[in-house]
């Protein structure tokens, strides 16, 4: 008789462990689906049903716009006078200052200009490294920061005669210029083109191209990119580098991705 009550109790016991478990598990899923309805809202724009650009779309953009060198915003630090220009290459004219310096400014938000003494420390330590010359210096992995101090302390250790170090020390050529301009890329046509391009900007894999002429309409379509490149016989790499930017035109014609599924 107490065997059978004891076991009745266990029983009992047993099955209320596992109601209590079930409502658990239950508290968890509905946790989780809140948090997930959450992160699902976070990631639309209010009002809208599109997702918002992350961090690296963002970049994305910034870099193609750089390249592009089309609309920008220049804003006076001291006065926060603003001016609108067409083209980069147009700002630099009629402000006076270094297309390089623009672009320092609209990837880094320098205020110092480093592309002229990187480049003459560059030249005066005789140094091979092309990537600093020029324009090149801004594709680097390292920041125009870190470019100038790396060549900073070249000085030191180059093999050049103490007169040469004395040289290039006393130069004012060796100190960034200090500018006092920010700028703001504009540029709406490429925000219009990458969302269009989006997907297919960001994944690998092969992707169709789409050669068009002057009235828009598709004459052949390329199997990849290579097949495109191939054809043109022009890098692959600039290819890419084209369609990354939205600036297509190869002669008299036009390239773009294709969105059809063939």
């Amino acid at each position: 008789m107490f065997k059978t009550f004891f076991k009745l109790i266990k029983k009992n016991d047993e099955e209320k462990e596992i109601i209590l478990e079930k409502k658990w598990k239950a508290n968890i899923i509905d946790t989780t689906l809140d948090e997930i309805s959450i992160t699902i809202d976070e990631s639309y724009t209010e009002g809208t049903c599109e997702q918002k650009d992350s961090d690296n779309d963002l970049d994305c953009i910034l870099d193609s716009k750089i390249k592009r060198e089309k609309t920008i915003r220049a804003i006076d630090v001291y006065t926060n006078e603003e001016q609108i220009f067409k083209t980069h290459k147009e700002c630099s004219r009629k402000l006076k200052i270094p297309l390089g310096y623009i672009k320092e400014n609209l990837k880094y938000g320098y205020t110092d200009y480093f592309g002229e003494a990187i480049s003459y420390l560059n030249k005066e330590l005789d140094l091979s490294y092309t990537q600093y010359e020029n324009l090149e210096y801004l594709s680097n992995n390292k920041t125009p920061t870190e470019i100038f101090s790396m060549l900073n302390d070249k000085i030191f250790t180059s093999k050049i005669s103490q007169r040469k170090r004395d040289e290039i020390l006393s130069s004012d050529k060796i100190e960034p210029i200090n500018m006092h301009y920010k700028f703001e890329c504009i540029d709406e046509d490429y925000d219009d083109y990458f969302k269009k391009y989006k997907s297919i900007i960001k994944r690998g894999g092969k992707k169709k191209i789409e050669l068009v002429d002057k009235k828009g309409e598709v004459i052949e379509i390329f199997k990849s990119i290579d097949d495109c490149a191939n054809h043109f016989g022009i890098e692959k790499s600039e290819i890419v580098n084209m369609l990354k930017c939205g600036e297509n035109k190869i002669g008299r014609y036009e390239i773009r991705y294709s969105l059809r599924n063939i």
